[in-house]
């Protein structure tokens, strides 16, 4: 009996985007019980965070745990892969002339802040009786 390849779902990444970011996963320890496969984890990982599931829901076609795309997660966010991913993303975006840099800001500090001294006191005066103020 012969099994159907499964549909792809949307969060699924193509051959060309997995070729773009494997070379910036971790690299497997020499030693030690060997990894799972890292496109499968990486799948999971994209399926839970593009639906908003519960790990406990992650489809049973996709070829890793629920508790190691969970733990390689928290390893990404550790080893700051997902920082490496979008900035080598962005870089061949700009070399591509994809990017319009013109309209970008660094934070959301575009917001104007007000300035200056404060007139009053941060404390409401209470005037109803003269001691009122006096702690």
């Amino acid at each position: 009996m012969s099994t159907l390849p499964r549909k792809a779902y949307r969060s699924d990444l193509t051959d060309a985007q997995w070729n773009r970011v494997k070379r910036l996963l971790p690299k497997p320890a020499a030693t030690g019980h060997p990894r799972s496969n890292e496109r499968e984890v990486l799948k999971g990982i994209l399926y839970v965070l593009s639906t908003g599931c519960r790990w406990e829901d992650l489809p049973h076609d996709i070829e890793a745990s629920y508790q190691t795309c969970n733990r390689r997660l928290l390893e990404y966010q550790r080893r700051r892969v997902w920082q490496k991913m979008l900035s080598e993303l962005l870089k061949e975006a700009n070399r591509k002339g994809l990017l319009n840099l013109r309209n970008a800001y660094h934070d959301a500090s575009v917001i104007k802040s007000k300035r200056g001294r404060k007139t009053k006191s941060a404390t409401l005066e209470n005037s109803g009786f003269p001691a009122s103020n006096v702690t």
